[in-house]
């Protein structure tokens, strides 16, 4: 299989993962020089959306929910959860969103706050306000959480401070199950709670030969997040909404990216994210694409409308 990608930056992402690491708690996979983690003023803040005679849409996470872009701009417009609204839509009422995600939101944050301004304190606090507020109009919450957990712990752009991630696993599995547990109860128990995986961008560098000491404990750490999140899910009677497919994350077929061979797995995260073209881990519109349709699969198999 033969594919054209531009590697225009692929030797920055080693940088671009070190980035992720300067701060304490770093943006879900920010790669670009110096943006805030935090969103703009007011970013963060739910506003009633258009459309809401279908239902309600809540969106919770980080980056990948807000819609993060390189360069540091957030586009929520055609971030996953609207574009994931747009697929429930079909031929009825649109869903209304509330997407509440906050860049650089770590599972410690989501519950404390300090990322972005809420009116309830956190983002936690604010979804279970806006639940409340909402009712019976909730048709599905989702939430992307605990990369950021991870991602601060790699250091100078060389090397994955292994411990760190360990850590950071351990952080996700002691407050993963309490958030999804106040969502649960927050929006009842008809309401489907969906909660994403997340990809592995681990896979680029290994196959792009970056020199990034630990990527191989950076790589198993990925799966130990994954069912850390899977097992979170599973213990709160909410729905774990994986993405191990759709990235082709256990797909090594050699795949030629200009000139060059690699798994079918990094080629696919090259496509889906920004990595081998502008060095930065953040979804494309093809990658958003991807994640829209699969939270939408996994909504309509909960019994909300899908489109037609």
């Amino acid at each position: 299989m033969h594919r054209t990608i531009a590697f225009a930056a692929v030797t920055a992402l080693a940088l671009a993962l070190s980035a992720c690491g300067d701060d304490p708690e770093p943006d879900a996979a920010s790669s670009a020089p110096g943006p805030t983690v935090t969103s703009p003023p007011g970013s963060a803040t739910p506003s009633p959306s258009a459309g809401t005679e279908g239902g309600v849409y809540v969106a919770l996470g980080d980056s990948l929910a807000a819609g993060y872009q390189p360069g540091g701009t957030e586009l929520r417009e055609t971030a996953y959860p609207a574009l994931t609204a747009g697929r429930l839509a079909g031929e009825g009422p649109e869903l209304g969103v509330e997407n509440l995600g906050c860049s650089g939101e770590t599972t410690t944050s989501l519950v404390e706050g300090g990322k972005c301004d809420f009116a309830e304190g956190s983002q936690l606090a604010q979804a279970e306000s806006v639940l409340e507020q909402r009712g019976d109009d909730v048709a599905l919450v989702t939430i992307d959480i605990g990369g950021n957990d991870l991602l601060r712990c790699v250091r100078g752009g060389a090397e994955v401070d292994t411990a760190c991630v360990a850590d950071g696993v351990q952080t996700v599995e002691k407050n993963l199950p309490t958030i999804l547990g106040r969502l649960r109860a927050a929006a009842g128990d008809d309401v489907p709670v969906l909660v994403l995986g997340y990809y592995n961008p681990w896979l680029a560098a290994k196959a792009l030969d970056q020199p990034v000491k630990g990527l191989d404990d950076a790589a198993k750490a990925y799966t130990a997040l994954s069912r850390a999140i899977r097992d979170a899910a599973e213990a709160t009677q909410t729905t774990f909404v994986g993405l191990d497919e759709a990235f082709a994350t256990t797909d090594t077929t050699p795949t030629e990216i200009n000139g060059r061979t690699v798994p079918e797995n990094a080629a696919r995260i090259c496509t889906l994210t920004n990595i081998c073209t502008v060095g930065d881990i953040h979804l494309t519109d093809e990658g958003a694409a991807t994640v829209a349709r699969v939270l939408a699969e996994a909504a309509a198999d909960a019994g909300v409308r899908a489109s037609s």
